[in-house]
């Protein structure tokens, strides 16, 4: 009689997350709505909608961070969040996309089964 090992299932290894921010627009090329002497940025994903008024862009991607919330059971799940300023005409031009990962990784497990 010998011990052989049998691939059975994946175990995790390790989950992180990724985020990815890209952005697209120029505050330059819009004329922003000014409130409280600063403009008026609006981040959307999944989970909502809020509205920040700062001039930090560090601030505006964390509220985007914060506002992505990846669903799923899969390996990667992407979730996104957009965010915009508001200009003078109440429009909202695109100023970038936050694309957030979770991660997970994967190891083989391997039982021992008595084999004649």
């Amino acid at each position: 009689m010998a011990e052989v090992l049998v691939k059975t299932h994946l175990v995790v290894t390790d989950v992180h997350e990724e985020y990815d921010i890209n952005w697209c627009g120029r505050i330059l090329d819009v004329k922003p709505k000014i409130k409280n002497n600063m403009p008026v940025f609006v981040v959307v994903s999944s989970r909502g909608r809020m509205e920040v008024n700062t001039t930090d862009m560090q601030r505006v991607e964390r509220c985007a961070k914060l506002l992505t919330a990846p669903r799923g059971r899969q390996a990667v799940t992407t979730d996104t969040a957009r965010i915009f300023i508001v200009e003078e005409n109440e429009n909202e031009a695109l100023m970038g996309v936050l694309t957030h990962n979770h991660v997970k990784s994967y190891a083989p497990m391997f039982d021992k089964v008595d084999f004649v």
